[in-house]
């Protein structure tokens, strides 16, 4: 019996513990809401410069254990003639420090509040509301610590939708998230299991999963981390035709500052394409940029992700006049872009080409073309192994996309094709073949072109360029 009342002391005491903890926060809340607000709006404004995009707390009803709140997002249309979207967002918050719904999932962590944010019906959202079956097309759980650390989930609905051009068909999409109050920190992490369009084309996609991790730097204002993005399949399906099929879609970047700036990779790898389940091969592609100078670039990527979204720019000139202004400060910095490598891989041979540049600060962008480019390009190397093999794989698909074709004719003009390429290659002197490859590199700079170890003056080169273009002998045919 003692030990009854005891417990039940104990209990009451926790229970009123519990209440006066979560009538602090209750009484705290609304401020760091504001708080967290504002702060949310200002880096709004960085990442969508330019944009009239705003969230503001429109209602906030203080209760002993929970609270409920309204926010309203503007964003402006991407046309003058049309209306701006109004989204309004309910949210029931939790009081901490340990939340019923936090209780029940023995998350007994102490926090601050918890809140279950949805859309809120709307003409505006009308389809999306339609298209999930009347669910909120986004709920987003979120936990607030007392160290203003924020973790939850998000959560878009499995939608169905359709009009007189297409029907597309969503499974819906789950991700787990950490930041704080800041958005100093962002950590995301989700998957979605399908998506299907069918309209002249049928593309579904399955199996997406994604990873995000990063970082806002504090001078420029410029979120660096790692990005991984994977993807099980991509196929393709037009009229009557076999589907084209990707498979093993991975897409990863890494963005970092350094002494002499901004530098970041980004890799795309096809593990498998492919055609009416026949395998073609495999493509990899990977890309660098460095020596980017970090406030340019800051002012370059906000015109980006206003641009992206569709957002109106209050003032198209003076935008026009920054992107120019914040262009001709990154060239300054002679930033480098390479493709450092794009490989093919057939059942028989890999080709792989690289290219770099090095650019340059033009006198103006107001010049000619030709002019113009000689000044932007300051440097500039590639290299292309051509696989004979691959060439003549390629030329064997033929099979693969006309059926009707005969065998015989399409294994000749493989190998022919092969032939004829590495022969033209040494006659013109543009490559030099090395067992099954074609070899060719190129370097130019000061005006000067390096071509397999050959020294031409960049418009002897360009001649060379124009003899090779088929525009004489197509107007001779004529």
């Amino acid at each position: 019996m003692k030990k009854t009342r005891i417990a039940a002391m104990t209990l009451g005491i926790l229970a009123v513990a519990g209440i006066g903890g979560g009538w602090y926060t209750g009484t705290q809340l609304e401020s760091v809401l504001r708080d967290s607000i504002l702060k949310g709006n200002e880096q709004l404004a960085a990442q969508f410069p330019n944009a009239d995009v705003a969230l503001a707390l429109v209602a906030f009803e203080r209760g002993i254990l929970s609270s409920t709140a309204r926010y309203r997002l503007i964003l402006q249309a991407a046309s003058a003639d049309e209306p701006a979207v109004d989204l309004f967002i309910g949210d029931r918050i939790e009081h901490g420090p340990i939340p019923v719904s936090r209780l029940f999932a023995l998350q007994w962590m102490p926090v601050m509040a918890t809140s279950h944010a949805v859309l809120e019906p709307s003409e505006t959202l009308a389809e999306w509301f339609t298209a999930s079956a009347g669910q909120a097309p986004l709920t987003i759980t979120s936990s607030i610590g007392y160290g203003n650390n924020i973790t939850g989930n998000l959560r878009i609905a499995p939608m169905t939708l359709s009009d007189a051009d297409s029907d597309i068909t969503f499974s819906g999409l789950g991700a787990d998230f950490q930041t704080d109050t800041t958005g100093r920190k962002v950590l995301l992490s989700g998957r979605f299991d399908s998506l299907e369009i069918k309209g002249e084309a049928r593309v579904s996609l399955v199996g997406g999963e994604f990873q995000l991790d990063r970082q806002r730097e504090s001078k420029f204002g410029l979120y660096l981390g790692d990005g991984h993005l994977t993807l099980d399949s991509l196929a393709v399906e037009v009229a009557d035709k076999p589907a084209l099929v990707l498979q093993d879609i991975v897409q990863s970047d890494n963005a970092m500052l350094d002494a002499d700036g901004v530098k970041g990779v980004l890799n795309y790898r096809v593990g498998s394409v492919n055609y009416d389940g026949q395998p073609l091969g495999s493509v990899q592609m990977d890309w660098s940029m460095s020596r980017l100078d970090p406030e340019a670039t800051a002012v370059l990527a906000g015109m980006y992700n206003t641009l992206s979204m569709g957002l109106e720019p209050d003032d198209p000139e003076a935008m026009k006049q920054q992107f120019t202004a914040a262009l001709q400060q990154l060239l300054e910095s002679n930033p480098r872009l390479a493709l450092d490598n794009f490989s093919i891989r057939t059942a028989n041979g890999e080709s792989r080409f690289k290219l770099g540049v090095d650019l340059s600060s033009p006198v103006s962008f107001d010049q000619p073309p030709a002019l113009l480019a000689q000044q932007l390009i300051g440097g500039l190397d590639a290299n292309l192994v051509l696989s004979k093999h691959m060439l003549s794989d390629m030329v064997r698909y033929k099979a693969l996309f006309q059926p009707e074709a005969d065998a015989a004719v399409i294994e000749q003009e493989a190998v022919m094709a092969a032939e004829m390429a590495a022969g033209m290659a040494e006659v013109m002197q543009l490559g030099t073949l090395e067992g099954d490859n074609i070899l060719s590199s190129l370097r130019y700079a000061e005006g000067m072109i390096d071509l397999n170890g050959q020294n031409i003056a960049l418009e002897d080169f360009i001649g060379l360029l124009t003899m090779m273009s088929p525009g004489p002998a197509l107007g001779a045919l004529e």
